[in-house]
């Protein structure tokens, strides 16, 4: 084997590897789309209905690029110019997150199946940034006479795949929660023997009471997107009633960060069913006073009907 063919197979090789990374990137993040287009809002202008397209949109581009290099498609002109430029604009969406959040947790680069915190994905990006860059210098471009009719199909189709896995929760239509009133008995909060009572009394005013359990992963999503509410409108009065044993507190609130929200933990499954009037969890409740006027869940949970709602209080 001639230098000239050694290099050659060394070049697809890389061509290869880099474009597993971003297929694997990709796919990676499609089962928990969701709370990557939730990390979106926390850290961008974007609302809640812009993100969950924009996470689709940009995972369908990590695919459609992964295929490029791989078969090397237009890979010149195409592929090295775009990725390079997205891997710097995540590059600096990770440094906002590093900004607002800090360097702790999953930034979701790689979804849930390889964790990875703001920093390390950086230096991720810095690493692949290098090796596209080598592979500028010798690259194998395949082109054909039809090839840039597929390379538009193909990105179609690549940008059809996350949203025909996991589509965003706006695409469906959905009933205007129900308008309710009828008591809700939060007093067993503070006659509790063996539950410590609530530093502030969420049984007088308006208040957005979350009743959450400790080992429920839906609650940690819900969890996790009334924190990025109450940070984006601090005067929201959330409250959240968690069940569940203390020891897997810390836990939870290393994964959702909720420590902007204030909370009890109430033991007792019976009394706690009877202030959840036996629901599934979570569930998210409208409260004025001891008087239950609506319910949501987490993804219909809307801020700014919370705010008109508290505007018309009086």
């Amino acid at each position: 084997m001639n230098e000239l063919t050694f290099k050659r197979i060394a070049y697809i090789f890389l061509s290869i590897v880099i474009g597993v990374v971003f297929i694997f990137s990709a796919v990676s993040k499609i089962p928990t789309l969701e709370q990557f287009g939730w990390t979106i809002v926390e850290s961008t202008f974007l609302n809640w209905t812009s993100a969950e397209w924009f996470a689709r949109i940009l995972i369908g581009f990590e695919l459609w690029l992964g295929i490029l290099f791989i078969t090397h498609l237009w890979i010149k002109r195409v592929a090295i110019p775009i990725s390079f430029i997205l891997l710097i604009v995540f590059s600096i969406y990770l440094m906002m997150v590093i900004f607002t959040q800090g360097n702790s947790g999953n930034c979701g680069c790689f979804g849930e199946v390889i964790s990875m915190t703001p920093l390390e994905s950086i230096l991720k990006n810095i690493a692949l940034i290098i090796l596209i860059l080598i592979l500028k210098l010798n690259s194998i471009e395949w082109k054909f006479k039809y090839h840039p009719i597929v390379l538009i199909i193909l990105a179609l189709v690549c940008m059809a795949i996350p949203i025909g896995f996991n589509p965003p929760e706006s695409i469906y239509i959905t009933e205007k929660d129900a308008e309710l009133k009828k008591p809700i008995p939060l007093s067993i909060l503070y006659n509790s023997d063996k539950n410590k009572a609530p530093n502030i009394d969420i049984r007088k005013g308006h208040h957005i009471i979350t009743f959450l359990s400790l080992t429920c992963s839906y609650c940690r999503k819900a969890a996790k997107r009334i924190r990025i509410m109450k940070n984006e409108h601090p005067s929201i009065p959330f409250y959240a009633i968690i069940n569940g044993d203390s020891t897997d507190l810390d836990d939870f609130m290393k994964d959702t960060r909720m420590t902007n929200i204030e909370y009890s933990i109430f033991n007792g499954a019976q009394e706690f069913a009877m202030m959840n009037n036996g629901t599934n969890l979570p569930t998210i409740k409208w409260v004025i006073d001891t008087t239950l006027v609506r319910e949501s869940n987490y993804l219909t949970l809307d801020e700014k009907e919370i705010l008109t709602w508290l505007e018309t209080k009086n």
